[in-house]
């Protein structure tokens, strides 16, 4: 590596010193051998040229067109030369004026113009203008020494023509620009650069030989000697020396260090008052022999020159202010970011690191300055950062062989990195963190590249552990039915393959008695070790859960049916031992069902319901034992497609039929409303209920229809139901998830309800606890809110069934809250669902939420639920589900739906 870094330093002395023994050598022999001196001369100008050449090509420099242009100028020099010897004369001594040589002399001065104009084209503008008014005042005392050294003289020589003069002059003015434009570039803040310097003392070199020149045609008599001339030799060498080093490449990129004026003041100040003396000077020196014009002139020249020194000072000024605000808002930024937790970096326009805050030291220790900012991630965020750092400055990245085809695709913006980041501590640990770029290369007081980092290993720790036990059984660790439904969406290795093969239901086999003998303790302790013998029963690629209470699941990965009835087998024969429990040895049995995707992308609910039908068979045959769904893939298909397109048909031409089940107040046990119940008269097959073919139409789609139908039908009997008496009812409307997250079926009810004239609250839409499980679903709180705002009411079905219930009445508008059979049906043997069913109705009352309650089927549920505080009820001790004639009967006959205490029970 050393020796490798060493070859283009020794090659680069090498060819200087080349260069410099060339040049040695031929100004040798040009003193030495004067019959040959424009050979010399051409050919000192031909290895200047060359060695410009050169350095463009070993070092390429991105400003190339500025050296081109000097080669182009030391060409030229070197052509004007060779002419100057052909036309009679030789270097440093006499021709006659002018001739063809000064065509290729003046045109020296618009290539090195142009080419010293190119370096400096990419300075900033606060280095761009302080140093054109230094170049101004400088170029301008050249100008009136100038004036007064050589253009007056010129003017009252006798011999000289007007186009003699002219040429002189603009030699004159030619150097005084070029000097100009060479010395702003060390004022633009290259103070230290070499090739700087040698540009410098080149053109200075170039001056000074034109300058004796121009005495030598003052004075006639005079002839300088040859010593003269180096002045030239100078401008060649100097010029290819300069291209020849390595920082030329820098030269015309923007200056990295502060100008000369901010640098060293006191030596500005003094060039300054140096300037603005000459004009003053020159007039006290051409006071006895100066016309009257020359006075003028050089007056007007002071006025000048006063106004540019100051401009310049006032420039300063400002600078210096600005330098005082910029450290000022440095320390007031450093103060800040010394406190904060974030780790704050600061990278320069290289993308180089030059600030880290206390916070970035204390996470990942000291970071050496230059330190390209990339270098403190790790792993496939190394990459990704570099070449998003690079698209925020502007530059080309390529591709590594790490960061090829994982790119972020990110676009250019404030916040460029990944959106979580890891990086390595002091310590070692990894540590993720949130970051952000801040582009504030504008802001005078940071002036760079802001990547913050946020540290959230502990949020991430914690937000990890709150996933986990979200879906995670709390009593076994198994993957909990959340858990489980997250399983099927992983992605598989083989992306044309489904990921799951099969479900396994298990359930325990008289898990209540054990309950109930030996208590809830040792039930657990059964649990536990079910799972554990579960666990160890399966293949690595299977997952096993507990869905709760004594209910277990087996996700199969991908196998043949024969290893997924194997691990079937392996289940049950997992309980041939007994368990251990603190309550001595205990026995277990399980009964499981089979149910496998043959191929089929998974679908979760259908695994289960299919495993689920299999597990009911295995316990009608015995326990303890297993069975495969082994339902007729082709009369399936067969029976849902006749289905479906049956469906449709009556859809098409409204064969489905709505019926209405009453719900009564139980104060009066008068109607106070009707739950809409859809009902299919199928040709063949009969009346058919709502869980024969409600879930084949959410399936395929068809629920929406049903529900816009449904709605249309019901609200419509609602109207004139209302009509007919003062005191009114409502109509329930049963809505199912699909619905909700439909926005078709939102414009629907819409319609529905700006077209018909029902009062407010009386349609109320019934949806079921499982709605819950999606309730962070914006589309479904959104639909709930928009029927709110419609004037409808909501009514949560089937409560205390489901998940979050109690959450729900906060989070959901809900109006009514229909308490479910199961709870109903127990009031009359326990006492403690009565309490929870009392509390149920206490705590909606103080919520202002109604309470019905479900599957009344007894006079004595009616009477306990009455003295409970509930409003109103629905069962079959009141009325089944009927058509809306037999409805609108019952509801016309306005009479109490009990009669004595002695009616029973409608049938179940």
């Amino acid at each position: 590596m050393g020796i490798r870094a060493g070859l283009p330093l020794r090659s680069t002395s090498a060819t200087v010193g080349a260069l410099l023994g060339c040049a040695a050598v031929l100004i040798g022999c040009y003193f030495a051998a004067p019959q040959w001196r424009a050979l010399w001369w051409a050919l000192l100008g031909a290895v200047a040229v060359a060695a410009v050449l050169v350095g463009v090509r070993r070092h390429r420099p991105r400003a190339r067109a500025p050296w081109l242009l000097l080669a182009g100028a030391l060409a030229a020099e070197a052509a004007g030369d060779l002419a100057y010897h052909f036309s009679g004369g030789h270097v440093g001594g006499r021709v006659p004026f002018p001739s063809w040589a000064d065509a290729f002399y003046l045109g020296v001065y618009p290539l090195a113009v142009t080419g010293l104009v190119g370096f400096a084209r990419r300075d900033p503008p606060e280095y761009s203008t302080g140093t054109l008014l230094d170049v101004l005042i400088v170029s301008t005392g050249l100008a009136a020494a100038t004036w007064s050294i050589f253009v007056l003289p010129y003017a009252r020589l006798p011999h000289l023509t007007s186009f003699e003069r002219a040429i002189l002059i603009a030699y004159l003015a030619a150097d005084a620009v070029l000097l100009a434009l060479a010395l702003r570039l060390p004022l633009a803040g290259r103070l230290r650069s070499l090739p700087v310097a040698l540009l410098l003392v080149g053109v200075l070199g170039l001056l000074s030989s034109d300058a004796i020149y121009g005495l030598a045609q003052l004075h006639p008599s005079w002839t300088p000697g040859l010593g003269a001339d180096l002045g030239w030799a100078a401008f060649f060498v100097c010029i290819g020396a300069a291209a020849l080093c390595p920082s030329m490449k820098d030269v015309g990129e923007p200056p990295t260090r502060r100008p000369w004026a901010l640098t060293a003041p006191r030596t500005w100040i003094v060039l300054l008052w140096c300037a603005a003396l000459i004009g003053p000077a020159l007039l006290l020196l051409d006071a006895g022999h100066a016309s009257r014009r020359d006075e003028q002139f050089l007056a007007g020249y002071c006025v000048v020159l006063f106004g540019l020194v100051f401009a310049r000072l006032v420039k300063a000024m400002n600078a210096w202010q600005q330098t005082l605000r910029r450290r000022e808002s440095e320390a007031y930024f450093q103060a800040l970011v010394a406190d904060t937790s974030d780790a704050i970096f600061i990278a320069g326009q290289d993308g180089a690191l030059r600030y880290a805050s206390p916070a970035a030291v204390r996470l990942l220790g000291e970071v050496p300055s230059g330190t390209a900012i990339s270098e403190i991630f790790s792993g496939e965020d190394k990459p990704r950062v570099a070449e998003e750092l690079a698209e925020i400055l502007g530059e080309e990245s390529t591709p590594t062989a790490e960061s090829t085809g994982t790119g972020t695709g990110t676009e250019t913006g404030e916040s460029a990195l990944p959106s979580s980041v890891t990086v390595t501590a002091a310590d070692g640990r990894p540590v993720t963190a949130q970051s952000r770029w801040s582009d504030l290369r504008e802001d005078p007081s940071v002036s760079g590249i802001v990547l913050t980092l946020h540290d959230v290993t502990e949020q991430q720790r914690l937000q990890d552990e709150l996933r986990r036990q979200a879906t995670t059984d709390p009593l076994t660790g198994l993957v909990n039915r959340a858990g489980l439904r997250d399983l099927p969406t992983s992605a598989s290795p083989d992306a044309s393959a489904p990921p799951v093969g099969g479900l396994i239901l298990l359930d325990l086999d008289d898990f209540k008695e054990v309950n109930d003998t030996l208590g809830h303790p040792i039930g657990d302790e059964l649990l536990i070790g079910v799972a554990r013998r579960l666990a160890g029963s399966v293949r690595p690629e299977d997952a096993v859960a507990r869905l709760g209470g004594d209910e277990f699941a087996v996700l199969l990965g991908q196998g043949s049916n024969e290893e997924h009835e194997a691990i079937a087998r392996r289940l049950i024969a997992a309980f041939d031992p007994t368990f251990d429990t603190t309550a001595g040895p205990l026995r277990a049995a399980a009964s499981a069902g089979l149910a496998v995707t043959d191929g089929e992308p998974a679908d979760l609910d259908l695994l289960l319901r299919n495993a689920d039908l299999a597990l009911y068979e295995a316990k009608e045959e015995g326990k303890h034992t297993w069975k495969r769904y082994r339902s007729t893939l082709h009369d399936a298909a067969v029976n849902r497609s006749e289905l479906r397109t049956a469906l449709d048909e009556a859809l098409r031409h409204g064969g489905l039929a709505v019926w209405y089940q009453p719900s009564v107040r139980l104060d009066t046990a008068l109607i106070s409303g009707f739950e809409a119940l859809v009902r299919w008269p199928h040709p063949t097959r009969g009346l058919l209920a709502p869980d024969t073919f409600i879930p084949l139409a959410e399936q395929t789609g068809q629920i929406l229809q049903i529900g816009t139908q449904v709605l249309r039908t019901a609200v419509a009997q609602g109207i004139g139901w209302n009509a007919e008496s003062a005191s009114g009812c409502y109509i329930g409307i049963n809505v199912s998830v699909h619905q909700l997250r439909d926005q078709d079926f939102v414009d629907a009810v819409r319609d529905v309800l700006a077209d018909t004239p029902i009062p407010q609250g009386r349609v109320v839409f019934e949806i079921t606890e499982t709605v819950l499980l999606d309730q962070d679903d914006v589309g479904i709180a959104a639909s709930l809110h928009a029927f709110r705002d419609l004037g409808a009411s909501i009514a949560l079905d089937d409560f205390g069934t489901g998940y979050a219930a109690l959450s729900s009445l906060h989070t959901l508008p809900v109006d009514f809250i229909k308490i479910d059979k199961s709870f109903t049906n127990e009031l009359r043997r326990s006492a403690r669902m009565r309490r929870i069913v009392q509390g149920l109705i206490t705590l909606t009352g103080e919520l202002d939420i109604r309470c019905v309650a479900e599957g009344v089927e007894t006079l004595e549920e009616h009477e306990i639920l009455r003295d409970m505080g509930c409003r109103a009820a629905q069962g079959y001790l009141y009325a089944a589900a009927m058509p809306a004639e037999q409805a609108t009967q019952l509801w016309q006959a306005g009479r109490p739906m009990i009669r004595d205490a002695d009616r029973q029970a409608g049938p179940n």
